[in-house]
């Protein structure tokens, strides 16, 4: 009884730790590259919620019990939670790139469209559009976001194209934080690994008792 109670214990430590862990080794990947990483806001938005969906699953589960609709109802919720937070459709997430670097980028992209331009704020408007250009920076996980506000969806498409071409062309360094996150995100999946293995013979005696 005691050895299931501390299976059980592990199981939601590794059902908690190892989504959060490949989050932290996804943004080391991405802030190791040598080239800008671009993501849509939405994509970026799903990997974050789907990483931390156990820490709001896991006390729903113990709340309502585990059952049949209650783990088909789990999907249906996250689903329902990106579709709902997800920032807007003209937004994008670029790693390995400073909010200055950012600026720069963003003035190459709009001259390679042969748009009069000026700067406002922390971005760009485009007065013959009616569009604007925003961009804020993240400097600890060295990401900008990038969001274009108003104007046509031929402006959005040929804005996106000409980002991510111009993005081929810039060449970055590995952070710093590139390889913290790295050895975090090891040091997490390794410890879940560890505690399963202590339960190894526990684990093995409730799979044979399902099998058997």
């Amino acid at each position: 009884m005691l050895a299931t109670g501390t299976l059980e214990i592990s199981m939601r430590i590794v059902t908690v730790m190892v989504p959060v862990a490949v989050y932290f080794l996804i943004l080391g990947l991405l802030n190791s590259r040598r080239r800008p990483q671009i993501l849509s806001a939405r994509r970026d938005f799903a990997i974050l919620l789907t990483a931390l969906s156990p820490l709001v699953f896991l006390p729903a589960w113990a709340l309502l019990g585990v059952s049949w609709p209650v783990m088909l109802a789990v999907p249906l919720v996250l689903v329902a939670a990106i579709a709902m937070l997800a920032p807007p459709a003209r937004s994008w997430v670029v790693y390995m790139l400073s909010a200055r670097e950012a600026r720069e980028v963003v003035s190459c992209v709009l001259r390679r469209l042969n748009q009069d331009f000026s700067p406002q704020g922390d971005g760009f408007v485009i007065p013959s559009l009616g569009a604007r250009v925003e961009l804020s920076g993240f400097s600890l996980l060295r990401n900008v976001t990038i969001r274009l506000h108003g104007g046509d969806q031929a402006l959005a498409r040929s804005f996106r194209q000409a980002l991510g071409t111009h993005l081929r062309t810039v060449e970055t360094e590995p952070s710093a934080m590139a390889i913290s996150l790295l050895l975090v995100s090891t040091a997490m999946l390794a410890a879940p690994l560890a505690l399963m293995a202590r339960n190894m013979p526990e684990l093995v005696r409730i799979i044979t008792g399902l099998l058997y």
